[in-house]
């Protein structure tokens, strides 16, 4: 009886775990479908990714909130959306970034649906900083992005917003260095410094 207890229990406990991973995976494709899950994804590591908001962006450029965290950093899905990758899930480590993301999403809307109107999105966020309508990132927060053609290619991509910043201003190149960290779009709205490998 003991022998049959303990393989009802463990045919019971192989058959929750396979349920609970049938609730966040998609077993044909291997991809995170758990919302909360898969935009957490971004986060650097466990603890931050506990401690992180995670919102959901809507049509009309709102979000809801789909976990209240205890942290400033965000964390959000923006696979599907013009200008992404087929994959492609963000943290911020602020949310007072979140009216920038949103005016991104605007922006990349009104550019184009694909990488292939890459030129027009630039050209959009161009024309908003040079109206005066850009929104900046706040300087010295962290954008966290992971990305690519699946969650199983995906990519980590790190930068530090430092806008309108120089490489004079924080004493780094302003040149794709192999050997560490540079500013890209020095002087610009965009600028930021990158964080290679991270």
């Amino acid at each position: 009886m003991k022998l049959i207890s303990l393989f009802v229990l463990g045919v019971l406990a192989v058959a929750m775990s396979a349920s609970a991973q049938a609730q966040t995976t998609d077993p044909i494709k291997k991809e995170t479908t758990d919302p909360i899950k898969k935009a957490l994804l971004a986060a650097p590591n466990a603890a931050m990714a506990k401690d992180a908001t995670v919102i959901k962006w809507k049509p009309d450029f709102t979000y809801e909130v789909l976990k209240k965290g205890t942290s400033r950093m965000v964390c959000y899905d923006l696979t599907g959306w013009p200008g992404e990758r087929p994959f492609s899930v963000e943290c911020t480590s602020s949310e007072a970034n979140l009216p920038r993301v949103a005016q991104n999403r605007k922006l990349a809307a009104m550019g184009g649906a694909g990488a292939s109107d890459r030129g027009k999105i630039d050209g959009a966020v161009a024309a908003a900083a040079k109206d005066g309508t850009r929104i900046m990132s706040e300087v010295g927060s962290i954008w966290y992005k992971f990305w690519g053609n699946s969650e199983a290619t995906a990519v980590r991509h790190s930068f530090i917003a430092m806008p309108n910043k120089t490489g004079k201003d924080v004493g780094l190149p302003e040149v794709r260095d192999a050997n560490g960290s540079w500013v890209m779009f020095a002087g610009t709205s965009e600028a930021h410094i990158m964080l290679p490998g991270l």
